[in-house]
């Protein structure tokens, strides 16, 4: 893990759980929060490492928005059942207080506006499974409007998903086989082979390769 250096032009994630006061127990959804936020930090690439700071609201630092998105990626799939809305924004991180942590800085503000947008977008009936926006200053225009075309059109198939293609999904980005998530789901690999073509879990997996390769 790098050193986050002041001045820096970085991506900051920010996540929340939608709706989530409907949740009835508090104190589980703060845990499960947590675990799958240790979880991701563990194993994807991180500069500040994703954490809770207020509520069901948590932040963290990428170098790169491939890294940022696969990290949201991963939180997504494996805070099921809980929906997760993000906001990503490239720019500068001000290191307000080293000791504790403290950042600010363009980014975050970036990253804000874009988690605004995505809760706006959702409200629109036909954007109702809108999750995930990118703003960035840095970056041509062209270049953000195309991310988020294809962070759009993946919301919706992820939004789409039932429970069954949704395990199926994340046991796929936890580099399970169809074979073993065919054996923890009772069901055969023929079923999940055709779940990954018909509900478009393969086309997911394909476009979350390749955002996760943007630089």
């Amino acid at each position: 893990m790098a050193e986050l250096q002041h001045g820096t032009s970085r991506v900051a994630l920010i996540g929340d759980i939608v709706e989530s006061r409907r949740s009835g127990d508090r104190q589980a959804l703060h845990d499960h929060i947590g675990t799958a936020l240790a979880r991701v930090n563990a194993e994807q690439p991180v500069l500040d490492p994703a954490v809770i700071t207020l509520g069901d609201e948590f932040q963290g630092v990428y170098a790169t928005l491939g890294d940022a998105l696969t990290a949201a990626f991963h939180v997504r799939a494996q805070l099921r059942p809980h929906d997760v809305r993000f906001g990503l924004g490239r720019g500068a991180i001000q290191v307000l207080d080293r000791e504790r942590g403290i950042h600010d800085g363009p980014a975050y503000w970036e990253a804000r506006d874009a988690i605004e947008e995505a809760a706006a977008l959702a409200e629109r009936a036909a954007l109702r499974t809108s999750r995930t926006v990118f703003h960035s200053p840095e970056d041509p225009p062209s270049h953000v409007s195309a991310v988020n075309a294809a962070l759009l059109a993946l919301d919706h198939i992820l939004g789409s998903l039932s429970p069954v293609s949704w395990t199926i999904l994340a046991g796929r980005l936890e580099g399970q086989t169809q074979q073993s998530i065919a054996e923890q789901e009772g069901i055969t690999p023929s079923a999940v082979s055709q779940r990954v073509r018909s509900d478009g879990i393969g086309v997911a997996m394909e476009t979350i390769r390749k955002l996760g390769a943007l630089p």
